[in-house]
């Protein structure tokens, strides 16, 4: 990994991290100001942890898009990342550093793999289970995909009625129609990034083919150097 992506890949966990423990304090809190008998110096406590935490996730928020600007090139692509309907910023970042730039891939799969959004199927014997992603992969590409596929589902077309689809399938598992939104949300980035193009409305989804084609058969255009 080069270190211009490394460091955004620090800094990317490490806002990660640091909202996940917000996320805990938080509920720590609610829990806290719900019981029958409150010690005010505990949620004065955790009431300042909270704040803490929001303080450094303005910090590492404006290091990274510091880090970003460095580059004009990587600044322009992850541009055209975010345009897709669900991808913020600091998904699209979060999706180029984890993956050193898409560098790490010659297709889809072995992106979809590595991110752990590949479907797995529970067998032994005679015995087929029910399919389930492998969650083998890297955690903080499905951890920054959730919550967009969560808004995505609303906001992107093509994208909802997927969700709906895989829904109707699966009416008592509506996760896995989030997680068949990830799973997209992740392939289009990576044909954004690797096509330099913006999102657009008419993308054909129903191509297996097309999505699953190598590196080598996507034009090339001037890939970012890494931040320094």
């Amino acid at each position: 990994m080069s270190p211009g992506y490394k460091d955004l890949r620090d800094l990317c966990r490490e806002l990660l991290s640091i909202k996940k423990e917000k996320q805990r304090a938080q509920s720590q809190l609610h829990a806290l100001e719900k019981s029958h008998r409150k010690l005010e110096v505990v949620l004065k406590l955790k009431r300042e942890q909270i704040e803490f935490f929001e303080k450094a996730i303005k910090l590492i928020k404006k290091d990274i898009k510091a880090k970003v600007n460095q580059d004009v090139v990587l600044k322009e692509k992850i541009r055209k990342i975010k345009t897709t309907p669900g991808l913020g910023f600091e998904t699209a970042v979060i999706l180029v550093c984890e993956t050193n730039g898409f560098a790490l891939f010659n297709n889809i799969s072995q992106l979809v793999s590595y991110a752990g959004l590949d479907v797995t199927q529970n067998e032994s014997g005679k015995y087929k289970g029910k399919t389930r992603i492998s969650k083998r992969g890297n955690t903080r590409i499905r951890q920054a995909l959730y919550m967009p596929s969560m808004s995505a589902v609303q906001a992107n077309e093509p994208i909802k009625k997927l969700y709906e689809r895989v829904k109707e399938r699966n009416p008592d598992i509506k996760r896995k129609g989030i997680v068949a939104g990830m799973r997209k949300l992740l392939i289009l980035a990576y044909t954004l990034w690797k096509k330099d193009e913006e999102y657009r409305k008419d993308y054909d989804w129903t191509q297996s083919k097309k999505e699953n084609k190598s590196i080598n058969q996507i034009p090339k255009k001037a890939e970012p150097k890494a931040p320094h």
